[in-house]
């Protein structure tokens, strides 16, 4: 009974230990980013510049990025308004553990919301 009892607390620990985080973004956003390639994300507060900061120089090639701590907002400028470079984001995102992206109250993943919203 020890055993079962053990197995249980350690796969509820595990579970939470990998939790995925969730980024948000506004449909209104999404549509304002289709056209000039601003996107601005709210991202939780688990997400630090630090963190922003050793990742986002992989990427300077497709988009830039500013990440306000303050706010939680991470803001990522497509430098050409590509599809090639949209997709880029995701790498960021997965990067920074954030895995699906909340739009409008619905959880989606990356590839469901730029199938949704931005094609």
């Amino acid at each position: 009974m020890k055993k079962l009892v053990m197995i249980f607390v350690l796969s509820l620990a595990s579970s939470f230990a990998f939790s995925q985080n969730a980024a948000s973004i506004s449909e209104a956003q999404l549509k304002t980013g289709k056209s000039n390639g601003v996107y601005e994300f709210s991202v939780p507060e688990s997400i630090t510049s630090e963190k922003v900061d050793a990742v986002k120089g992989y990427y300077k090639d497709y988009f830039s990025v500013a990440f306000n701590e303050s706010t939680d907002v991470l803001k990522v400028t497509l430098l050409k308004n590509e599809e090639s470079n949209l997709n880029v984001v995701n790498r960021l995102l997965v990067a920074l553990d954030l895995r699906t992206i909340s739009v409008g109250g619905e959880n989606l993943t990356f590839q469901d919301m730029k199938d949704k919203y931005l094609k």
